[in-house]
C-alpha cells in the first residue's frame, strides 16, 4: 500500500470527521461528550463543520491526511497545533448540546482534559508543539498511516527546537514510544460531585523533550 501524506483540503472535513468518528466509536466518553451523537449522519455533519471552522480560524492548526495513492481515499488524519510563542486558552463553545446540563459537563471535561497539556505550554512560554487528534481507519490501522502523521509533527518540532505533548489512549501509547514520547502522567479528569457517574475519561499525558540545538542546525 502506497501512502502519501499531505494538508487537508475544506472539502476533507466531512472524511475526516467520519475516520474520527469511526475510530473512537462510542467507547470514548471524550470525543462522544464533545461531539454529541457523532455517529449520527447529523452529528457527523456537525462535527465536519466545527472541524473546518477550527481549520479557517486557529492560526495554530495543521490539519493533515494521509491518502491512500491507489485509491484515493484518505485513510488517516491528525491535528497538530503548533506554538511558537503564545496559546491562548479558550474555552469550549457552541450550541451543540441537547441541553444546559450537557453543555456545562462538556465544558467541564473539555477544560480538565486540556489541564495537563496547557501546563506544558504556560511554563514553556509556548515553545510547543501539541498533537491535538491522530485517528486511524480501523480497517487501515497499522499500516504506516499513523507512523506518517507523527513523524511530520516531530519533524516540525525538531526544527524549532519545541517540547512535545499528546494525550494518548491506551491504544495509541506505544506508537508515539517509538517517536520518543514518554508518559508524565496516567490522567483522570475529575469532575464535580454532580456529575460522578457520568462514563469516566482517563489519558495518558505524553511528553517529548525538545531536540537541543535544533535552531542551531
Amino acid at each position: 500500500m502506497s501512502l502519501s501524506l499531505d494538508f487537508c483540503e475544506d472539502r476533507d472535513m466531512p472524511r475526516v470527521f467520519a475516520i474520527i468518528s469511526d475510530a473512537f466509536g462510542k467507547d470514548h466518553p471524550h470525543i462522544s461528550v464533545l461531539f454529541p451523537n457523532h455517529t449520527t449522519i447529523a452529528g457527523r455533519a456537525q462535527g465536519a463543520e466545527r472541524l473546518l471552522q477550527m481549520k479557517q480560524n486557529d492560526p495554530h492548526a495543521r490539519f493533515l491526511k494521509v491518502t491512500d495513492t491507489a485509491t484515493g481515499e484518505i485513510v488517516g488524519q491528525a491535528t497538530w497545533l503548533i506554538y511558537d510563542d503564545h496559546a491562548e486558552e479558550l474555552e469550549l463553545s457552541g450550541d451543540y448540546w441537547q441541553n444546559e446540563e450537557d453543555r456545562q459537563y462538556a465544558a467541564q471535561l473539555y477544560r480538565g482534559y486540556l489541564a495537563p497539556r496547557r501546563d506544558v505550554v504556560r511554563s514553556a512560554k509556548g515553545a510547543v508543539v501539541c498533537l491535538d487528534i491522530l485517528t486511524v481507519e480501523p480497517k487501515r490501522q497499522f499500516g504506516g498511516a499513523g507512523s506518517k502523521l507523527v513523524q511530520w509533527g516531530v519533524e516540525q518540532a525538531d526544527q524549532m527546537g519545541a517540547e512535545m505533548v499528546v494525550e494518548a489512549s491506551v491504544f495509541g501509547r506505544h506508537l508515539y514510544e517509538k517517536f520518543g514520547f514518554r508518559v508524565l502522567q496516567h490522567c483522570k479528569v475529575e469532575v464535580p460531585e454532580q456529575w460522578v457517574n457520568k462514563p469516566k475519561v482517563r489519558f495518558f499525558f505524553m511528553y517529548r523533550p525538545a531536540k537541543q540545538n535544533a535552531k542551531q542546525g
